[in-house]
């Protein structure tokens, strides 16, 4: 059974190893080793202690009490109207990609994103993950499939 909790620090080490291993299995494919090095540097422990508890939301999955997986939402920087946020961090552990945790994971934080009274939810996605995106209604940037200079495609969710 897939739950959906708070994040603690508690999840902070497991969380660590999804993402960089994620990062280190897939998203290397897109940006490259140079790239994923300097972003690896975001998600070890100690930065995951640090930086996850100030976020608007973040959001872990369990799969029979273990960690699976993991999102987050946040206001968007620099915005002026207070209604654009930005999901970020979403991981599945590898070995349990395509068993739903990451629409649940999803569907929990639309739910957020309209409690919290969000206009719009921007994610920065990479090439495997934009069809994922799509499916709950998120679309490219002014409808347009264009890399930025991260190599990744901007997408947007009204509400």
């Amino acid at each position: 059974m897939i739950e959906v909790v708070e994040y603690s620090n508690d999840y902070a080490k497991d969380l660590s190893k999804i993402i960089l291993d994620n990062m280190y299995e897939i998203n290397i494919k897109d940006h490259g080793k140079e790239v994923i090095d300097k972003l690896s540097e975001y998600f070890s422990e100690d930065e995951i202690k640090k930086n996850f508890p100030n976020r608007t939301k973040c959001l872990v999955a369990l799969k029979d009490n273990e960690v699976v997986g993991t999102a987050s939402i946040d206001q968007f920087k620099g915005d002026e109207t207070g209604g654009k946020y930005i999901l970020l961090t979403v991981f599945v552990k590898i070995e349990n990609h395509h068993q739903g945790i990451g629409k649940k994971l999803i569907q929990s934080i639309d739910e957020i994103a309209m409690n919290i009274g969000c206009k719009e939810l921007v994610v920065f996605a990479s090439v495997y993950a934009c069809d994922f995106y799509r499916k709950f209604g998120f679309d490219y940037l002014d409808g347009k499939a264009v890399q930025n200079e991260d190599n990744e495609y901007v997408l947007v969710k009204k509400y």
